[in-house]
């Protein structure tokens, strides 16, 4: 599973801690590279498992290629019970793809560089633990990247994390045109996404915000900017820190 690792250690954060779910060869050594880095790290070698234990961890890694369970069936479980942040790994782009539409928060491909998974990992880390930020208010439309909920009418709106980061990304900008491959970058955690996205993940692009209009119960928020990208409209209003009841 893992390509290459670096000889040096890099302590990230002893309170972090990963469930690894795989049953490969290489699911040992995996774990023995993220406690080298620092994290504290367990190991599931079966869905059942995983989904019992899911809730505990701040992360979880999945491989996607598990002999005992579907693996993007283990993510979606995940997801509808659970915003715990997932990472999948597999060789299929296809899968990887999936795995980023049902709810995995970002996905790699295996065998994986070492250098890379932590950095996605600590990018990760960084948008979960992000300080206080302001409600944003559209018409009827409330985000609140605090508690991560969104409101349309005072109704709550159910998303999954990777259209909440998208929607609330958008909206943080009012009236910017964010590209198909800015949005890899920055929600998904892409580095050096060619202008030119591929099919599938311009596929993954559309279905998300096609989900999110959807659930919003409007399209007038998010508009299309034919041929060049995405924008939220410009009537956006930044409103004061919520610090809870």
């Amino acid at each position: 599973m893992i390509a290459s690792t670096r000889q040096e250690e890099v302590l990230i954060d002893q309170e972090v801690r990963l469930l690894v779910v795989a049953d490969c060869e290489g699911a040992e050594v995996m774990v023995k590279d993220l406690e080298r880095h620092g994290f504290g790290t367990e190991a599931a070698e079966t869905g059942v498992q995983a989904m019992a234990t899911a809730h505990d961890f701040d992360v979880v890694l999945i491989d996607l290629d598990l002999k005992d369970f579907d693996g993007l069936t283990l993510c979606k479980r995940i997801r509808e019970a659970s915003h715990v942040p997932m990472i999948g790994f597999s060789k299929d782009e296809l899968d990887r793809v999936l795995a980023l539409e049902i709810g995995c928060d970002d996905c790699i491909t295996k065998p994986y560089p070492s250098r890379e998974l932590m950095a996605r990992l600590e990018a990760l880390l960084r948008r979960v633990r992000a300080k206080p930020q302001p409600l944003l208010v559209a018409d009827q439309l409330e985000i609140d990247p605090n508690l991560r909920e969104v409101r349309v009418g005072g109704e709550l709106i159910a998303l999954t994390r990777t259209e909440f980061e998208i929607l609330h990304l958008l909206a943080g900008e009012p009236g910017k045109i964010f590209s198909r491959s800015e949005l890899l970058r920055r929600v998904w955690a892409y580095d050096n996404t060619d202008p030119e996205v591929t099919s599938l993940a311009s596929r993954t692009i559309d279905t998300h915000l096609s989900s999110i209009r959807k659930k919003l119960g409007s399209a007038q928020w998010i508009v299309t900017v034919r041929g060049i990208g995405f924008r939220f409209c410009n009537e956006m209003i930044s409103g004061e820190l919520r610090t809870g009841d």
